[in-house]
């Protein structure tokens, strides 16, 4: 079974039941992540990422991660990981090696006033309204199909 099947499953049966929290504040519930997920999948196919690409999560902790990282798995996506204490240049070196697309940062990580990590057609701010479109609730996220993956197809990438 898909990944996505599972948060899926989750938001339609306990909708309301809180899911996430940012320090001792309900981020979202079961219902709110399956639907911005869900949204960030449709989002993703509309960019012409296909089931496969790899997408870069380089990032401190954030409830938002959690939101990407299952969105990504939704379409189909191979997420990539990246330790927020590397330095930029092991970043960079593994936007190339993992042949990541699109990378989602934090403003700690890799400052707005930064350059984009070199290799990256697009690289989002996870805490930007770039990343609030992007993470839009699907209009009705039960419609939205989980990307078909094979059991032995890669879910995420790590470098260590």
């Amino acid at each position: 079974m898909p990944l996505p099947h599972l948060l899926s499953r989750q938001g339609l049966l306990a909708p309301t039941r809180v899911a996430l929290l940012h320090g001792t504040t309900a981020w979202a519930t079961y219902g709110e992540w399956a639907a911005r997920s869900a949204g960030l999948a449709q989002r993703l196919r509309a960019a012409s990422l296909a089931p496969g690409d790899r997408v870069l999560l380089f990032m401190r902790n954030h409830p938002r991660y959690l939101e990407l990282l299952w969105g990504a798995w939704w379409a189909g996506l191979v997420v990539v990981p990246v330790n927020a204490k590397l330095h930029r240049a092991e970043a960079e070196w593994i936007v190339g090696n993992a042949q990541a697309r699109w990378g989602f940062v934090t403003r700690d990580v890799v400052p707005p006033e930064d350059p984009p990590l070199a290799g990256l057609e697009r690289q989002v701010d996870a805490e930007s309204a770039e990343a609030d479109a992007l993470l839009a609730p699907a209009h009705d996220w039960r419609a939205v199909p989980v990307a078909e993956r094979a059991p032995d197809d890669v879910a995420w990438l790590f470098y260590t």
